[in-house]
């Protein structure tokens, strides 16, 4: 088989394995907020979020009023208090996010059900000593130990200032996954707590306790697309959730190419053993940003923040490869 029908394979292949082992992306979708410049509910369910001095921002592509943004002092979101919004495991998450502060204290994203001195509902912050993203559920016991709780801390870090696309599933106590820009690089696991439990108080997206006599924390930065579904996201769901992202098509190794510094502030050097002859860079929505005859040093500073790829091409092959502006 020559390359280019090679190639045409490969996309084949991969657009099979998408459908094959992926839902519609509605089934189970309890909420989704776009936060273009409403807090709505545009599932469908009318899970209307109730804005309490958060502000919208431009989105990751310069889309004004398209994000909704954290002071970390006392902006939050109220989830409507219903049962439907508390669904036993397995559940999953996806959201765009931006982290504003290096602080553990200002990166706590998210609680299904929120109560201050307990541990209860499904919450995601970071872990505190390491800045790793980590989803918890906990039991219902009014402390916070790690006996009260059941958590993922992933070996991803935390970029501040980039926005990042995030995917959480949680299947039980010891199987959950944390998706970084598609990316899941495993974890550990920790902590001994029972069953999820819900108080009976609403979810708050922007804040989550997690010190005994203490106010919460609240989150600082920016968030948007935020979907809540009430059952696991497959392999699938999260390729069509990642778009172009997910699509990882090269017939040139791995090693053949580098890219340096990844993430940077726009300046990019390629040093690669293979003949390259163009450069085509695209979005996350799968839109081409950038193209050019291939060149050893790339200025992308024109570029927004966030997360593209970089699609090496010559006249036998194709690789792609994630870059990160911030």
């Amino acid at each position: 088989m020559d390359i280019k029908l090679r190639n045409i394979a490969i996309i084949i292949f991969i657009v099979f394995i998408n459908t094959m082992y992926s839902q519609d992306l509605t089934d189970g979708l309890l909420l989704e907020y776009t936060f273009d410049n409403t807090t709505d509910d545009s599932s469908g369910n009318n899970f209307h979020a109730i804005n309490n001095g958060a502000v919208f921002v431009q989105d990751r592509f310069g889309n004004e009023n398209s994000a909704i943004l954290f002071d970390g002092i006392d902006d939050f979101l109220e989830l409507p208090n219903v049962s439907e919004l508390k669904p036993q495991l397995p559940l999953s998450f996806s959201f765009w996010i931006r982290y504003d502060s290096d602080l553990s204290t200002d990166r706590d994203v998210f609680n299904t059900s929120f109560e201050e001195d307990r541990s209860s509902g499904v919450f995601f912050n970071s872990q505190s000593s390491t800045s790793k993203y980590a989803v918890n559920f906990g039991d219902g016991d009014f402390s916070y130990t790690a006996s009260t709780r059941r958590t993922y801390v992933t070996d991803s870090f935390i970029n501040t200032g980039v926005w990042a696309q995030v995917v959480v599933v949680v299947n039980s106590a010891t199987d959950m996954l944390i998706y970084v820009n598609c990316d899941e690089k495993g974890g550990v696991f920790s902590g001994s707590g029972g069953d999820l439990v819900y108080s009976d108080t609403p979810g708050n997206i922007g804040r989550h306790d997690r010190d005994l006599g203490l106010p919460a924390n609240y989150f600082k930065g920016a968030i948007d697309d935020f979907r809540y579904w009430d059952r696991a996201l497959t392999q699938g769901d999260v390729n069509i959730l990642c778009g172009s992202l997910s699509i990882v098509e090269s017939t040139v190794e791995e090693n053949l190419i580098s890219i340096y510094p990844n993430p940077s502030k726009g300046m990019f050097n390629i040093s690669t053993t293979k003949k390259i002859e163009k450069v085509e860079i695209y979005n996350a929505l799968g839109q081409i940003v950038y193209k050019n005859n291939f060149k050893k040093e790339m200025d992308l500073s024109h570029l927004s923040k966030g997360v593209y790829m970089v699609k090496f091409i010559n006249d036998k092959s194709s690789a792609i490869r994630r870059i990160i502006i911030e």
